[in-house]
């Protein structure tokens, strides 16, 4: 697996978590498409590195913040990874807690984030880049 986009993955993690755009930006390519699971009410996928960044950020708003953690990555080869995105979460109003859990298959293209797809299922993240559990 290549060490070095699984780390862009993760700092723009961090960068989010710190709300820093700058670095966000500086990590994904400008063309970055965001493409929800399945089970998202918004089945369009966001096109952009700001718009998607926008678009994080406001779907963020209601919760507290915690950090996200990258589980169970794995290389699906052509500048792809796949792996779990798990949190835990509490609303800011209500107190209600959720636990947060998407799988991911990210492109990257020049060691930028190109893509994320996001998916329900492990087995659907799995059989998008062709590997099997």
């Amino acid at each position: 697996m290549s060490r070095k986009n699984t780390e862009t993955l993760q700092e723009g993690l961090d960068a989010f978590f710190r709300r820093d755009r700058e670095s966000w930006l500086a990590l994904s390519d400008p063309a970055f498409e965001s493409v929800p699971s399945l089970d998202w009410p918004e089945m369009e996928p966001i096109r952009g590195a700001e718009a998607a960044w926008d678009f994080y950020i406001e779907t963020d708003e209601p919760w507290e913040r915690t950090p996200y953690e990258l589980v169970d990555l794995r290389d699906a080869g052509a500048e792809r990874v796949v792996g779990q995105m798990r949190r835990e979460m509490r609303g800011k109003a209500s107190g209600a807690t959720a636990t947060y859990s998407y799988w991911v298959v990210a492109t990257f293209r020049s060691g930028r984030v190109l893509r994320i797809e996001w998916f329900s299922e492990r087995r659907d993240a799995l059989e998008a880049v062709g590997l099997s559990e």
